[in-house]
């Protein structure tokens, strides 16, 4: 039997196109591998040392070998049989090869059986509306026997066992492209899972390419593709419209009457060769004294004040953001300012000579203006969660040390929100008030008589923002996609694709 297996696999690829001496290879490989003398273990499948151990421990998924990607780029023989449309009805008593070949007829197809398989008791075969795969997983169950697809229409019956699924059902390496880059965590616990529930023999991840290569038998490799790309399916998208609504209003009101707080006094006698004069902007003189003593106070009219300033302002902006379910979208609208951290104040060039080194100064730079960072939940197709943090930075006019004092207002919140509806966020509001009282002093303070020696002066000014956002679904969560059911079988006899 080995000496044949050698024969048939030299004339299968001496001839790839005959089909016959491969099928035959595969029919005889299980009694050549049974014959053929035991080969000492290579250096490659030696086992690793300690060293090597503890370098997979660290490392949770291994690179994959340029050999595991061949191996997963090499075209496969067909893992799906092409038999005849439409449900059947099987009502048949025979061993195990009878039946098999009656089914494969039945659906156009041809079965050959392996080496070491034995057609056993007659047993009978009942059944009503099934298709081939129903078919012939009905038969596995009933003979204890498990097929592998060698072409489109032709199948190789096998004993189920562990060691004929070893020696027999194809070990397969696949490629398995991620569809966007994905967050290492995730990924790491989701093919984790995977390779526990399917019991992968190998799983490495090519993290420069985003590929992932699974190598082991074909009823493992094939349902946990499937399941690592049902668990890729693509976040919900969510498209945030932000609009920002500044309102500033300034008013100003000035009445009362302005009379003069300083009064020049003026010397006007001769003495001393002494020359008056009347200093311009002056209505009339109060004299007092005579002689040489005599002085001048100048006196300047009062004027009737009545003024009023009302100024207003808005400032309207609409954008929108585009993120993924809990992933976080930033808005900044402003300037990045700079700002000194550290600098040198010791003795300079000028004082001490060329040689004194002076350290440039260090800065950072702050986002000035308006800062949003949304970040959404997906609930569904109808609910939606969004966690805002919102600030608003400006310059507060003043600094301490030379460092400019930054004034910040800030709202963090949660809010659950239909998709489609408008979430506002206020409370951003800045108010001053300022009053002032200027005239005579001490008649400015007399009750009644203050109102006609005084000015007075109101400033009312009111900053107030607003922010508008609206969470709109453009992709739909994972939950909302059709989850196709896998079927593996069980952990002694899993199914193998047909």
């Amino acid at each position: 039997m080995a000496q044949a297996y050698l024969l048939y696999s030299e004339a299968a690829a001496l001839d790839p196109k005959n089909l016959t001496y491969w099928q035959r290879s595969q029919a005889v490989r299980s009694r050549a591998a049974l014959e053929s003398r035991p080969s000492p273990p290579s250096q490659a499948s030696a086992a690793p040392l300690p060293e090597e151990e503890s370098l997979l421990a660290q490392n949770r998924f291994e690179p994959p070998t340029p050999q595991d990607l061949a191996d997963a780029r090499k075209p496969l023989p067909p893992s799906e049989l092409s038999a005849e449309s439409g449900t059947k009805d099987f009502d048949l008593r025979g061993n195990a090869q009878t039946l098999y070949e009656t089914v494969a007829r039945a659906f156009g197809l041809d079965c050959v059986f392996d080496s070491d398989f034995q057609p056993g008791n007659p047993v009978r075969f009942q059944v009503s509306g099934v298709d081939y795969r129903v078919a012939l997983h009905s038969l596995e169950a009933a003979t204890g026997t498990f097929v592998v697809p060698l072409s489109s229409r032709l199948f190789l019956v096998a004993k189920d066992s562990p060691q004929k699924r070893m020696e027999v059902e194809p070990v397969v390496a696949v490629e398995v492209h991620l569809p966007e880059p994905t967050n290492a965590q995730d990924f790491t616990a989701m093919v984790t899972a995977v390779q526990q529930s399917m019991a992968i023999e190998k799983v490495a991840w090519d993290t420069q390419n985003n590929i992932l290569v699974l190598r082991d038998r074909i009823s493992k490799v094939l349902p946990a593709r499937t399941l690592i790309e049902s668990l890729m399916r693509p976040r919900g998208q969510v498209l945030v419209e932000v609009e920002f609504l500044q309102v500033t209003r300034d008013q100003m009101v000035t009445y009362g009457i302005d009379f003069p707080t300083m009064f020049s006094l003026n010397f006007l006698s001769n003495f001393w060769k002494n020359q008056p004069s009347i200093p311009s902007g002056i209505e009339g003189l109060l004299t007092f004294g005579g002689g040489k003593t005599l002085m001048g106070l100048g006196i300047v009219n009062p004027a009737l004040v009545a003024r009023m300033a009302d100024n207003s302002g808005n400032v309207l902006l609409r954008t929108q953001l585009r993120t993924i379910d809990g992933q976080p979208a930033t808005l900044h609208v402003g300037q990045r300012y700079p700002i000194l951290t550290a600098g040198y104040y010791g003795p300079s060039s000028f004082t001490q000579g060329p040689n004194v080194y002076a350290p440039p100064p260090s800065f950072t730079y702050e986002d000035l203006g308006l800062n949003i960072k949304v970040t959404p939940a997906v609930h569904g197709i109808t609910d939606v969660s969004l966690d805002i943090d919102s600030q608003f930075k400006v310059l507060a006019g003043a600094s301490l040390n030379g460092i400019p004092i930054i004034a910040n207002r800030s709202l963090q919140s949660k809010t659950d929100l239909k998709i489609g509806d408008w979430a506002v966020i206020g409370g951003l509001l800045n108010r001053q008030e300022a009053r002032t009282v200027s005239g005579l002093a001490g008649l400015s303070q007399i009750p009644g008589l203050g109102s006609l020696t005084s000015t007075r002066e109101r400033d009312r000014s009111t900053d107030e923002i607003l922010i508008l956002i609206r969470p709109t679904l453009v992709g739909l969560p994972p939950s909302e996609s059709v989850s196709l059911p896998v079927r593996i079988g069980s952990e002694t006899r899993p199914v193998t694709p047909l």
